[in-house]
């Protein structure tokens, strides 16, 4: 049912002599259904109301809880016990062959119950002339295969625009941009990536374009850089980017891409797609809450009841492929935030008004950088509306200036010992940096002296980690094999170097050792 017209209401007429027909008790019951839902869409929302988890059961088996939801023509949706399904079984789910992303839907269904024999039927079929007694209210579960488009759910339309930088069938990227800001507010564009766990560690690169919005440069304009971690890598991403709002109320701002293209390295691989992504962004001088409320307030009712899907996300679950079969890997409960909020309880709780659980005022907090040879700063600004506090701190840009380093050299006589292994630990050494942490890096120094006069091959050499791979070659060390470890005290700006022989020898040891400390 898209965009179902539940207005204008009309409900029966009675009076005396009336011939009632199925027609009539039918618009009866349309009427009370039309009313209550229509109230639940424009008072209550769409969304989750409570409960509708979705468990992992084990790797192929999902469990949805018990809970009720109301879906976007404000249809009741309840679950009134935990259902416990295989994920293959459940409707539109396709074994493809590679790690992804899928969705898990609830949506409003009906279903005929009690069927009984029609009295009325001039049917000659027993089953034509079968009927249902009563019509069950129910659910449906399914699977949507593919991301949708973030801008789609709520009224989020109305406070920020979402763009698709790209997309093909194993990575999306969207862009997030807010509609309004404050002359001189720091705001944040959101880069959101959607991507299978078999797509190769992805980097993201681009330039931004505008004239009144302004990156940690304070040039116009700024660069959006992603880079996915190398180790906890995840099936999606939202990263943040702070820019400042121009200081002049009334400009409008079109952030766009600057030469339209972007740069995706997959891998080895790179791309270099074209996109037209661009956003209108105003700087208004009146709270951006109002600007938004303006809006909402303005929503003709079709643009408000306007949805073209019925149903609700309840989670977005990761597969990984595993030959012929898969496994579940995480599931994320509402990706998209669709809840439904009991606005009496939330008020109960603290979380809206001004309840005491919440305090008496609001705070937030920015940080940005400023040039280095500025002093810091600090902006405070109060919203008298929201009982809020904003702080923005300005921090000079750091000065690259070079770290400090040291070295020396630390000498041990081994002797021969009846245990296996002998530990040896030097005297406290001044490293001349002062205190504060520093790094010590140590490695076998071996120089051509008496002892190695035998030895034509070996000229000066240092061996670091485990240098027995060398043995049997030309570059073997003449040294034992022996651990070797450092303890540091920091306040005093000193150290001692330890060893540790892993075999009986009379030897002399030099242990090469340097320390850097960072600017």
């Amino acid at each position: 049912m898209k965009n179902p017209r539940y207005y204008p209401h009309e409900r029966n007429r009675y009076f005396y002599g009336k011939l009632l027909t199925v027609r009539d008790f039918e618009a009866e019951q349309k009427y009370c259904n039309d009313k209550r839902r229509m109230g639940n869409r424009l008072l209550n929302g769409a969304g989750v109301v409570c409960g509708l988890q979705v468990i992992a059961v084990d790797d192929k088996t999902i469990s949805v809880e018990t809970g009720m939801a109301l879906d976007y023509s404000g249809r009741e949706i309840i679950v009134a016990s935990p259902v416990t399904q295989k994920l293959s079984m459940i409707d539109g789910f396709g074994n493809s062959d590679h790690a992804r992303n899928i969705y898990l839907c609830i949506a409003y269904d009906e279903r005929g119950k009690e069927p009984v024999y029609s009295v009325a039927s001039s049917s000659t079929s027993s089953e034509e002339a079968g009927e249902h007694n009563r019509v069950q209210e129910t659910f449906r579960l399914f699977i949507r295969e593919d991301a949708p488009d973030p801008d789609k759910f709520g009224f989020s339309k109305l406070y920020e625009s979402t763009a698709l930088i790209y997309s093909d069938e194993q990575l999306s990227i969207w862009q997030k941009c807010p509609r309004y800001v404050n002359p001189d507010d720091l705001f944040d564009i959101t880069l959101r990536v959607e991507k299978n766990m078999q797509v190769p560690r992805v980097q993201i690169e681009y330039d931004l374009g505008g004239e009144f919005i302004y990156g940690d440069g304070g040039q116009p304009g700024g660069r959006i850089y992603f880079q996915e971690p190398e180790h906890d890598r995840q099936s999606s991403y939202e990263v943040n980017f702070s820019f400042r709002a121009g200081a002049a109320a009334g400009m409008v701002d079109n952030v766009i891409m600057q030469q339209g293209r972007i740069r995706v390295q997959l891998g080895e691989r790179i791309l270099e797609p074209e996109s037209d992504c661009s956003h209108v962004l105003q700087i208004v001088a009146d709270p951006v809450r109002d600007c938004i409320l303006k809006d909402y307030l303005e929503l003709s009712l079709d643009q408000y009841l306007e949805k073209e899907d019925q149903f609700i996300y309840l989670a977005r679950i990761s597969i990984m492929q595993i030959g012929p079969s898969f496994m579940i890997e995480n599931v994320a409960q509402l990706p998209f935030k669709e809840y439904a909020h009991n606005m009496s309880d939330l008020y109960k709780l603290g979380v809206l008004g001004k309840g005491k659980s919440q305090g008496v005022y609001q705070t937030s907090a920015a940080a940005y950088f400023t040039e280095s040879d500025q002093q810091p700063r600090l902006e405070v600004r109060y919203q008298p509306d929201i009982n809020q506090f904003n702080f923005d701190l300005g921090i000079p840009r750091p000065q690259i200036v070079a770290g400090a380093d040291s070295t020396g050299v630390a000498e041990f006589e081994l002797e021969v010992s009846p245990k296996a292994a002998k530990s040896y630990i030097s005297d406290e050494i001044d490293h001349g940096l002062g205190a504060g942490a520093v790094q010590i890096i140590t490695g076998v120094e071996q120089r051509t002296d008496e002892e190695v006069m035998m030895a034509a091959q070996h000229s000066e050499q240092i061996f670091f980690g485990k240098y027995e791979v060398f043995q049997d070659s030309e570059y073997e060390s003449l040294a034992p094999p022996m651990d070797i470890g450092a303890v540091l005290y920091p306040e005093r700006g000193t150290f001692r170097i330890g060893i540790r022989c892993q075999s009986p020898h009379a030897a002399k040891v030099k242990i090469r050792w340097w320390v850097y400390k960072k600017a």
